[in-house]
């Protein structure tokens, strides 16, 4: 049923501004202000009951986690939701000039994007998702506390290293702890334990890089194609070409996921070494005169390919696979995995798509 009703919402920490306008045109507008908990959201709905809305489409950015709680509300009753990248509003705004800021301009321009773009619909992932990702996240802010504690001890004077190297024995009690509740959840959620186990057969892919896989990546099903699970990952070549003097060199969008990037370039350095699909991408990148961290980054596409791959058909690692057809690109050849290619194109139905 298309949606009679756009919500623009502009979120922040402690409140979230709206504004109500119908889909068809512009028409009519309604704002108002909410405070950001759960008592905002029934007075929200409160507000939404006292206007005309048969079905309703709300669009919100996706703001760190602020926004979370206020969509899954929204999506319980029963509403349409989209959570779009702050980038593609922002974009917007510049296309239309606006010079002024402010959270009832960004929600009206939110509800304005939203009509015109209809961006597609949210789903809440499940709650065992939901947790392992809040503990993976966690884990990933300790760790990288550790790493800057590591760092800054290699330069510390005596008396900062004594509170450095407490802060790192803490933090290292702390990855621990946490790493045993990854554990322990992954008992109690057995599709999640099952799609880790995946990912873990595959060479140069630890159990610690499987679960952030598993926990970054959204469900598998939900994806048309490997290539979407590299976008996702950040990891999609972004290219820049005009006319004849602008030539520059390709580099990764960095539109995603940065602590699955951060994961997957350790664990790519080790699947040069014993993956053999990533060890044959490599000697081909280095034949022609493609080695250092490129061929690194298109590792790590590989492995974010490969355990799509390995999840979607529900079947272990098979080296075996790579020896099949690969996709073919736009220009007639077989991808290396290391060419800019269409995200629409759809990748072969094997392991290592």
């Amino acid at each position: 049923m298309p949606a009679t009703h756009i919500l623009g919402i502009d979120i922040s920490k402690d409140k979230f501004d709206v504004c109500l306008r119908p889909a068809a045109d512009e028409g009519p507008r309604q704002a108002a202000t909410f405070p950001n908990h759960a008592k905002g959201f029934k007075a929200l709905d409160k507000w939404l009951g006292q206007q005309p809305v048969p079905h309703l489409h709300a669009c919100l950015e996706a703001t760190s986690r602020y926004g979370d709680a206020l969509a899954h509300h929204l999506h319980q009753q029963g509403h349409t939701v989209s959570v779009v990248n702050p980038l593609r509003t922002r974009r917007y705004a510049d296309s239309r000039l606006v010079r002024t800021q402010n959270d009832a301009i960004d929600a009206a321009l939110i509800a304005d994007f939203c009509a015109k773009e209809n961006p597609r619909a949210w789903q809440p992932a499940p709650a065992g998702k939901r947790k392992l990702q809040d503990l993976v996240r966690t884990r990933g802010f300790f760790l990288q506390q550790k790493q800057q504690c590591g760092n800054r001890l290699e330069t510390a004077d005596p008396l900062s290293a004594r509170h450095l190297r407490r802060h790192i024995r803490q933090c290292d009690a702390t990855l621990g702890k946490l790493e045993a509740q990854i554990a322990a959840l992954l008992k109690t959620e057995p599709d999640l334990a099952r799609q880790v186990a995946l990912a873990d057969s595959i060479p140069g892919i630890g159990t610690l890089t499987a679960v952030v896989a598993v926990a970054e990546l959204p469900p598998i099903a939900h994806l048309k194609h490997a290539g979407q699970a590299v976008a996702l990952a950040g990891l999609d070549p972004r290219q820049k070409d005009s006319g004849t003097s602008v030539h520059a060199v390709p580099r990764i969008s960095r539109m995603g996921s940065r602590l699955l990037r951060q994961t997957l370039y350790m664990a790519a350095l080790a699947a040069q070494r014993s993956n053999p699909v990533t060890q044959a991408l490599t000697e081909r990148l280095k034949a022609k005169g493609k080695g250092g961290k490129r061929a690194v980054v298109a590792s790590m596409r590989k492995l974010v390919r490969l355990i799509y791959g390995v999840i979607k058909h529900n079947q272990p690692f098979d080296p075996n696979w790579h020896d099949r057809p690969r996709a073919v690109g736009l220009n007639g050849r077989a991808s290396d995995g290391d060419e800019p290619s269409s995200p629409e194109l759809a990748s072969p139905s094997v392991a290592t798509a």
